[in-house]
């Protein structure tokens, strides 16, 4: 409930509740207090600092009250990314997109962009994004985000050894689709071939420069360049290489911190998916352009940079685990103890394939096979993916 009076007594500079809400009408100031006080956020920034969230919200004034009613979290709403890539593959529905969006909506919860109009400004241009790194499956999932955010295919940069897991063969497969153009969204490097990876960042600095806006490409880098096993680490180095590369090609910096995916307490092995099946939080931080970056010497360069993704969201001591989800962990061991064979990062693609309100007709056929061996009938090279996605996932 927001009191109009107390309202318009706080404007007492003209020009102030414009300047911190975007618009001095009592019904949006009570909207971004709602919104803000359920996200921890400024509500200056609100709603465009959470792009991938709808709110349904009835605001209500009666006298010198307002009262908003509905739920402040919002909820996930991916018509962003399904705009942007339905344009950029210019064809109709097919199964990758269920997997793909099914996966953001089980494991990411809300994205953050800290400084919306900073953000928008670089839309359409070539950027670095420099990442912590908490689990396997936030490299893909970010790749898909921030190439419908920025409107230009993202590229993250990964360890060879990925490229032979699940993970890797997921991309490889999903973008073997018939008919489907590659939009490149992962790029593997050896950490024993020194000469490799300058070889990769050359490569990338010249798709990134692209020439006209929109037909370059974005790079993203876990800066660290391993996971880590507990989310009360900070980042704390970085090679300032990536930085570089950035400079050379006029390309803005863009901080990002994955948090809500990792305990305080250190776990025993590194995860591919968030503690206990619950979700992420994606924060983009305030963009540092390659001039700001320029007048720096070159510690200092990185110092910043570093601090910058630390700084984002919650601290590192204050931040913990995002709430799990055991009824989906449960499914999921459902799945792997009723289909011999199938591990289980591909028992977690296949409960989320099976969990969605309305799977493509392929999806469809997919889960209703008594086994892989029932969609060998089908010769045509859309029939022949699907087997293969059928091999990993029914076993």
């Amino acid at each position: 409930v927001l009191d109009v009076a107390a309202l318009a007594a706080s404007d007492w500079l003209p020009g102030t509740l414009r300047a911190v809400y975007g618009d001095d009408a009592p019904e949006r100031v009570a909207r971004a207090e709602h919104v803000a006080a359920a996200h921890q956020l400024h509500p200056s920034a609100l709603p465009a600092a959470l792009p991938l969230t709808r709110f349904e919200l009835a605001t209500t004034r009666d006298g010198d009250e307002v009262t908003v009613r509905g739920d402040a979290r919002g909820r996930l709403d991916l018509s962003p990314l399904r705009a942007f890539w339905t344009r950029w593959f210019d064809r109709g529905p097919w199964p990758v997109e269920d997997l793909y969006y099914g996966l953001i909506e089980r494991f990411v919860r809300r994205v953050v962009v800290v400084d919306p109009e900073a953000y928008a400004a670089i839309r359409g241009r070539g950027a670095l994004y420099l990442a912590n790194h908490q689990v396997a499956v936030e490299s893909l999932l970010f790749s898909i985000i921030a190439s419908a955010l920025g409107e230009l295919p993202t590229v993250t940069l990964a360890k060879i050894e990925h490229q032979r897991t699940w993970l890797g063969g997921l991309i490889e497969h999903c973008f073997a689709y018939p008919g489907v153009r590659d939009p490149g969204l992962i790029t593997f490097f050896d950490r024993a071939d020194k000469a490799q990876l300058p070889r990769i960042v050359g490569q990338l600095a010249s798709e990134m420069r692209g020439g006209a806006p929109g037909r370059g490409r974005s790079v993203m880098v876990h800066v660290e360049g391993t996971r880590s096993r507990s989310c009360a680490a900070p980042v704390e180095k970085m090679s300032g290489a990536f930085i570089d590369m950035a400079l050379h090609v006029d390309a803005p910096v863009v901080p990002v911190r994955f948090t809500g995916g990792l305990p305080q307490a250190p776990l025993g092995q590194r995860l591919e998916f968030p503690l206990g099946m619950g979700a992420q939080d994606i924060w983009i931080g305030r963009p540092l352009l390659p001039a700001q970056l320029a007048a720096l010497p070159y510690k200092q360069r990185k110092e910043l940079v570093i601090a910058a993704i630390n700084g984002l969201g919650p601290s590192n001591a204050d931040e913990r685990p995002h709430s799990p989800d055991p009824a989906f962990a449960a499914a999921v061991e459902h799945w792997r103890s009723s289909h011999a064979g199938v591990d289980a990062e591909h028992a977690v693609l296949a409960t989320t394939l099976a969990q969605l309100a309305s799977p493509s007709a392929a999806v469809r056929r997919l889960l209703a096979a008594p086994s892989a061996a029932a969609l060998r009938d089908d010769a045509t090279p859309e029939g022949r993916w699907l087997a293969e996605l059928g091999r990993r996932l029914l076993g």
